[in-house]
């Protein structure tokens, strides 16, 4: 479809009817006005009136326009005028007028050519499958094609005006792209987007500058593919050739190919069959050192070679990186080998690798057998350098010791009273009884009895303190967590101990309730010592209102039907204010001057050693219970906290 049968209808007639009377009132005036011959100026209005319906009507309306223009010259020279004395004085408004004319056309002709060119690139971009995106340097988007509306879901009308960066949330690395567009002008790379769905895509982009004639940057025109079908379609069409080869150029972990057929061999030759292999390589390491020794490196990836620092492919190639390990790293691949050599087709495990450097990375190693040749032949391994991520947790691990540890610091603060008192009494035993001792000795016939018995209580007395003082000493020393077998009721019994003269001084009644005999739990002694005095502390606080008519506080313990051991605090405090929920949160209090604090880390202790931790307003009364379980055997080493 040209551009005359694009513009057609009753607005086209209308402009051509006006455009003839214009001409016809401009000619008119040109021949007869007052200053006829000047008039012939105006005759361009009527060429950009049929400037928007196409390149016939421009040069249409501009050949009429210009003979009209020429028949007033003649006419006013040859018939009204004097031939001689009026073409000196009308030649120049006359050829003003033509050049005038003739200027007007040629330059509606090239307007006309530049909005067809415009018009034909725009639909260019709409027909792509690709987002194009034009940007203000505001980030606001000016243009939005239909392929950016297929591939995010926002519709034009949706999209314009918006910021970009709010609208698409873009990973990309902007410092970079920013300096790389006021140098070169433009930029390509990969950025991260989310869509209307919620779903991040990858996408391949390249961002050129827009510019004023001044050179200031006045935005940016981008376009972006995605890049998921572009992938998926190299690689099938790479996969019978170079299987492995795009995976290890694109892949952002370490990835080498290796012959394990020896050193699986090895293993199968040497295990026993009547020990678990895994157990059986870790007592011997020897075997482990032997199966490791010849599974050398047949290709790797960049990655790979960033990893082992060897410098090139070529020099990692014929190498075994895995050879060099630390004695703590020999496990992982004692796990790894049993399980390939027990028939399993992949393995994973955590261990360690020395690098050329010397610097010791922890890798999450992953071995697969691939189908090809014999078994353990061909088998690809994939490290990923996990380093950073356990330097990170060891922090954070250390921190939330530090934190866990000055709370139970702050507790004991809150229990010096009490400590005091319960040290104080067996003292004052002592004291006690080693001056009636002394009288007993004094006496002019002495009564050992008597004295052994001052003695013996002296003993208990200094056993009783020695045992609060050590109670006191096991919740203030710091030390990694270790994971007993613990009973809860000697727990529990350990932790009434150190709040007893806060029960007593609340005036509040005790109740334990164990349900018949439980299993031992597996956990850290000192830190569930601490969440159960600090769920004890919270709940005498609660109960310190003198408007509580009754005042009691129920231990209770039970074993669940998923074998873990639950153990409960109950109170008849005011309870939760129907946000029992959030009471584990950070800094979220009930307590005039709480830091919030409390429940939080109790309940990092509890998750760290396998258990969880709940809370709920009591179904049976007034107050509030807290309920947490612990596994009832080791089955994981316990994380810090």
């Amino acid at each position: 479809m040209n551009d005359e049968q694009a513009v057609i209808g009753t607005p086209m007639r209308r402009t051509l009817m006006i455009a003839i009377a214009l001409t016809a009132l401009i000619c008119a005036f040109d021949t007869w006005g007052p200053l006829a011959g000047t008039a012939a100026v105006l005759y361009p209005a009527v060429i950009l009136m049929m400037a928007p319906f196409g390149r016939r009507h421009v040069l249409a309306a501009g050949a009429i326009t210009a003979a009209l223009t020429l028949l007033s010259f003649v006419f006013l020279q040859f018939v009204l005028l004097h031939r001689d004395a009026a073409t000196a004085s009308a030649g120049v408004p006359l050829g003003l007028s033509l050049v005038l004319i003739v200027s007007v056309t040629a330059l509606s002709l090239r307007d006309r050519f530049i909005r067809t060119t415009l018009r034909e690139q725009a639909r260019i971009l709409e027909l792509t499958h690709d987002t194009v995106i034009i940007r203000d340097p505001h980030d606001v988007i000016l243009y939005w094609n239909d392929g950016a509306q297929q591939l995010y879901g926002w519709t034009r009308e949706e999209a314009v005006g918006r910021v970009c960066s709010d609208l698409l949330h873009c990973a990309f690395p902007s410092a970079e792209v920013r300096s790389t567009l006021d140098t070169r002008g433009q930029w390509s790379g990969e950025i991260v987007r989310t869509r209307r769905d919620g779903s991040r895509i990858v996408l391949a982009s390249r961002w050129l500058a827009r510019r004023d004639p001044g050179g200031r940057a006045i935005g940016v025109i981008e376009s972006s593919a995605d890049l998921t079908e572009l992938r998926r379609a190299d690689l099938e069409r790479r996969a019978s050739e170079r299987r492995y080869r795009t995976i290890f150029d694109l892949a952002g972990f370490a990835a080498w190919e290796s012959d394990w057929s020896a050193s699986l061999r090895v293993v199968r030759e040497q295990a026993p069959v009547d020990a678990p292999l895994d157990t059986w390589l870790m007592a011997h390491p020897d075997v482990v050192e032997r199966a490791i020794a010849g599974a050398v490196v047949r290709n790797g990836n960049q990655a790979a070679v960033d990893l082992f620092e060897t410098g090139s492919v070529e020099r990692l190639v014929g190498s075994n990186p895995c050879r060099a390990h630390p004695p703590e790293g020999r496990g992982g691949f004692a796990r790894i080998l049993a399980t390939l050599a027990g028939g399993a087709a992949m393995a994973e495990s955590e261990t360690r690798l020395i690098t050329p450097s010397g610097r010791i990375a922890d890798v999450v190693l992953r071995v697969s057998l691939l189908p090809e040749g014999d078994q353990g032949s061909h088998v690809l391994l994939m490290a990923f350098d996990v380093t950073e991520r356990n330097e990170a947790r060891a922090r954070i691990e250390a921190a939330s010791a530090e934190l866990a540890h000055a709370a139970r610091v702050s507790m004991l603060g809150q229990l010096s009273a009490s400590i005091a008192h319960e040290v104080n009494q067996p003292l004052t035993a002592i004291i006690n009884y080693a001056r009636s001792g002394q009288r007993w000795l004094d006496r002019p016939e002495p009564d050992f009895e008597e004295i052994r018995h001052c003695l013996d209580k002296i003993t208990a007395s200094g056993t009783r303190a020695a045992e609060v003082i050590g109670r006191v000493r096991s919740l203030a020393r710091k030390a990694p967590p270790q994971a007993t077998l613990l009973d809860l009721t000697e727990l529990a019994d350990d932790a009434i101990e150190l709040v007893g003269r806060e029960l007593r001084h609340a005036d509040i009644t005790l109740r334990r309730d164990w349900s018949g005999e439980l299993p031992k739990v597996c956990a850290d002694r000192v830190q569930v010592q601490q969440v159960l005095v600090n769920l004890m502390m919270n709940s005498i606080q609660a109960m310190r209102d003198p408007g509580s008519s009754k005042r009691e506080l129920r231990i209770g313990a039970a074993q669940q039907p998923d074998g873990m051991v639950q153990l409960r605090v109950q109170d008849t405090g005011p309870g939760f204010p129907d946000h029992a929920s959030h009471v584990f949160e950070p800094f979220f209090t009930t307590k005039a001057d709480g830091m919030g604090m409390g429940l939080s880390i109790c309940r990092s202790i509890i998750e760290a050693q396998g258990g969880r931790i709940s809370a709920a307003n009591n179904p049976h009364g007034p107050g509030a219970e807290v309920m947490f379980t612990l596994p009832a055997a080791c089955a994981e080493p316990l994380a810090s906290v």
